[in-house]
């Protein structure tokens, strides 16, 4: 079983129905959180299913080093220093090459503000192709995707996950049209793909309504749920647009919204 709960779907640029970047993605039972974007860890603990407090989390997955997928990693951090923080087993926190150096930044600013009082924190840097063992049998592989990144890691990944019955939902990242994307999406049960811009206003390393139906033309998921959706591309119904111009079922993803693969 994979149940998606969307905290934020959209892009550095908030609105009132879509945030910066945030998934809880529970497989299996066992929970994770992908891409804490700014504000994360508030919208985490007020979403149903969701732990019982931010001390208790057991994995924090991401994609790259941006600010709107990674901001809150601080403030978790932060809030793991408490004395009120109860001790739990080792945190996982794994993400691109560069990491490690991102969060020794961190802590050159904070110090041992950013120091857990009750656990331990396992830090792990990633490459493409390399897979992260899950509780409960879950499995999370990563891969390179296209998108601009110089400042901590020159690489920006993508994430498939697997449950035990072998349902996979594949998470795009932040990318431009990637042949990466298009061979881990195909014929996978949920496709989260980011869809950033209008066409017409398309950049490099981000995916327009046009480039998503053509990944989704080719990879055939089985259901597409769009992210790090800004308002100017929002307000086109681009799930409409994808849905009509590729057959595959199609929705234009909100916080708080929530997806279930189970059968």
């Amino acid at each position: 079983m994979i149940r998606l709960h969307v905290l934020g779907a959209g892009g550095a640029l908030p609105t009132a129905d879509r945030g910066p970047a945030a998934y809880w993605l529970e497989i299996d039972g066992h929970g994770l959180l992908l891409d804490p974007g700014p504000g994360a860890l508030v919208r985490l603990v007020r979403e149903p299913g969701a732990p019982d407090g931010v001390d208790t989390l057991p994995a924090v997955l991401l994609s790259h080093l941006h600010l709107d997928h990674a901001a809150d990693l601080a403030p978790l951090l932060f809030a793991l220093h408490s004395v009120l923080a109860r001790p739990a087993p080792p945190l996982l926190v794994a993400g691109p090459p560069g990491l490690a150096a991102y969060l020794d930044r961190l802590r050159e600013l904070y110090g041992d503000w950013l120091a857990p009082r009750g656990r331990e924190i396992e830090i792990r840097e990633v490459s493409p192709g390399e897979a992260v063992r899950l509780a409960g049998g879950g499995r999370a592989e990563c891969f390179a995707v296209d998108h601009p990144e110089d400042r901590f890691s020159r690489v920006c990944l993508g994430w498939t996950f697997s449950d035990a019955a072998g349902r996979r939902l594949v998470y795009s990242g932040d990318t431009g049209p990637s042949d990466e994307l298009a061979r881990q999406a195909r014929g996978c049960n949920l496709l989260l793909v980011e869809c950033t811009t209008p066409d017409d206003l398309a950049v490099a390393g981000h995916l327009s309504p046009a480039q998503v139906t053509a990944l989704v033309r080719g990879a055939q998921p089985d259901l597409v749920v769009l992210t790090h959706l800004y308002p100017l591309v929002a307000r086109l119904a681009p799930d409409a647009v994808v849905q009509a111009a590729s057959g595959v079922r199609c929705v234009a993803a909100r916080d708080g919204d929530v997806f279930m693969l189970d059968g």
